[in-house]
């Protein structure tokens, strides 16, 4: 009987372990990264300038990728939304440059490719 008990234990210690690391999984691979587009007045070169607000921006926490369109004056960053949130994201830019920055408003986005 103690035998039996033993290979039980070692069972249920062994579907623990699988569970935890298929939820692990699983999460990883359901998580969805955000995008938000930022507007960034104020750069004067492509090069300099969007460099300084792509590399502070891809510095925060929570980032994962940040690209700059120099003539639209947007940068647009995936985070991760349990790591940061758009309003650091803008603060942090904020703080590191002399730039003009605000979140785009997601509606007004939509509506002008609507009109092109």
């Amino acid at each position: 009987m103690l035998g039996i008990t033993i290979m039980i234990s070692k069972r249920e210690k062994i579907m623990k372990y699988v569970i935890i690391i298929s939820t692990f999984l699983l999460s990883i691979l359901l998580a969805e990264d955000n995008t938000t587009q930022i507007k960034v007045d104020g750069m004067q070169c492509s090069y300099s300038c969007a460099g300084k607000v792509s590399s502070v921006v891809q510095n925060l926490k929570g980032v994962k990728e940040c690209s700059v369109d120099f003539e639209k004056g947007i940068a647009t960053v995936v985070y991760d939304d349990k790591k940061t949130m758009e309003k650091k994201i803008v603060e942090g830019l904020s703080k590191e440059t002399s730039y003009t920055v605000s979140l785009l408003d997601k509606k007004k986005t939509s509506s002008k490719e609507n009109k092109i």
